[in-house]
């Protein structure tokens, strides 16, 4: 494989890296989606029983992929914590954390290390070139994320060169940046659709930072300055 994009939750994938997934198969990359839980404390929107909500979200993610047109998809079982508003500050506002949920423990991937080895495990059997991520900061802070990045980029030692997706202002540098083309952010758009019970999430997003649907920036450690276009 050449690119997999690990992330805690269902939806993380088309926000993040959505473009590049289909930049990179355009250019006849193999890529695909390790996802470590099944996004259990999202919103239901009242379209599923709260109980439902994570084999609802791993059909979301499946409908997504296809249409990402990834050649490996993964979903694990480790709990997706609860979010709080302040993680939720590149969405939306803090009302955004409201609303119907799924059950949810309590508990997170920061509960669970285990999960790193269950990466690298993933990572020796598809041998990615490059594994994409949250930076370590997660970008907004959601503890999920944070130990996303961090079990990933631990895994990845010695096996994949590790790239971020990142925000054009956080604190780690731009060093690629893909403008999207419309035919892939129009079926960018179309897999972010299919996230339903998340829409919320997507509208908050649209309003605050809609030129980051279009635009997708990158950090590749080692790489000096800001190019436009892909790493691979």
């Amino acid at each position: 494989m050449d690119l997999l994009v690990v992330v805690p939750h269902p939806d993380d994938e088309s926000f993040g890296a959505g473009g590049a997934l289909l930049l990179a198969k355009k250019e006849g990359l193999r890529t695909g989606i390790l996802t470590l839980t099944r996004g259990e404390a999202g919103r239901t929107l009242g379209l599923c029983p709260p109980e439902e909500l994570p084999r609802v979200r791993t059909q979301e993610l499946e409908r997504a992929a296809e249409i990402l047109e990834v050649d490996f998809l993964e979903v694990l079982s480790f709990p997706n914590a609860l979010p709080q508003a302040a993680h939720l500050d590149h969405r939306g506002p803090k009302g955004a954390a409201e609303g119907p949920r799924g059950l949810a423990s309590g508990k997170g991937l920061l509960d669970h290390p285990e999960a790193e080895a269950a990466i690298r495990e993933r990572l020796l059997a598809q041998r990615p070139r490059y594994v994409l991520t949250f930076p370590p900061d997660g970008i907004n802070g959601h503890p999920d994320h944070v130990a996303t990045s961090r079990y990933a980029t631990r895994a990845a030692e010695g096996l994949a060169r590790v790239a971020y997706f990142v925000r054009p202002e956080g604190p780690w540098p731009v060093t690629h940046r893909l403008h999207l083309p419309e035919w892939a952010l129009a079926r960018k758009l179309k897999a972010l659709a299919q996230h339903r019970t998340q829409a919320l999430s997507l509208l908050d997003f649209m309003e605050r930072y809609p030129e980051r649907l279009w635009t997708e920036t990158f950090h590749l450690s080692g790489t000096e300055g800001t190019q436009e276009g892909p790493w691979w």
